[in-house]
């Protein structure tokens, strides 16, 4: 399967195949012009074509207005095209699973929401790279961010490990696919952060 994460600086895109992930990191302000050839080495180097695909994923949100609009539209495409079913991630879900030391079994997944702000949600871990939302997402500042999370590990997208949330993807989709997939493509729904801010 494949994911597109946009929604995270900087983006990366992720192939699974069995058990292995490929990934490819994306620069901040040439994702659209970069995410298109970088599916194309990635798939190249597991030597698949488009009737190999099992699913194209990618984060709904939160996540920046452009960033986010950029992979929707790609995996939209792909979903069409290679007719590969579609499905839609929550990004601080996917956050959880890249960031969450393994051993916690509650994580408060937070973005960058900027102006000293961070979206935040509080996730279980359910198992088998599963879980479930107990609180949020909000757009908060840190000590309702510390309060949301109520003494569980507090995490971020890390800059160092750009591909974690592409990764991420990929394994809460195989670890669960009927919980993220879509009838239709055109039921993905993106969950903006301030589209006014972040369109500049």
């Amino acid at each position: 399967m494949l994911a597109i994460d946009t929604a995270t600086v900087p983006g990366a895109v992720a192939l699974r195949v069995g058990e292995e992930t490929r990934s490819r990191t994306l620069d901040r302000r040439a994702a659209f012009r970069e995410t298109a050839p970088a599916i194309e080495a990635l798939r190249a180097e597991a030597g698949l074509g488009w009737a190999d695909m099992d699913a194209v994923a990618v984060p709904a949100g939160p996540g920046s207005f452009t960033g986010l609009r950029v992979g929707a539209a790609m995996a939209i495409a792909l979903s069409h095209v290679a007719r590969i079913p579609l499905h839609g991630i929550p990004t601080l879900a996917a956050v959880a699973e890249a960031f969450g030391p393994p051993a916690a079994e509650r994580v408060g997944a937070t973005l960058d929401a900027r102006r000293g702000r961070r979206y935040a949600a509080l996730y279980q871990r359910v198992g088998g790279g599963r879980w479930t939302l107990l609180a949020g997402p909000l757009d908060a500042g840190p000590e309702a961010v510390e309060a949301l999370a109520a003494g569980a590990p507090v995490v971020a997208h890390d800059p160092g490990n750009p591909a974690g949330v592409a990764a991420a993807t990929c394994a809460l989709v195989a670890a669960d696919p009927a919980a993220y997939a879509l009838a239709s493509p055109e039921d993905l729904e993106l969950v903006y952060a301030r589209p006014a801010v972040d369109a500049r």
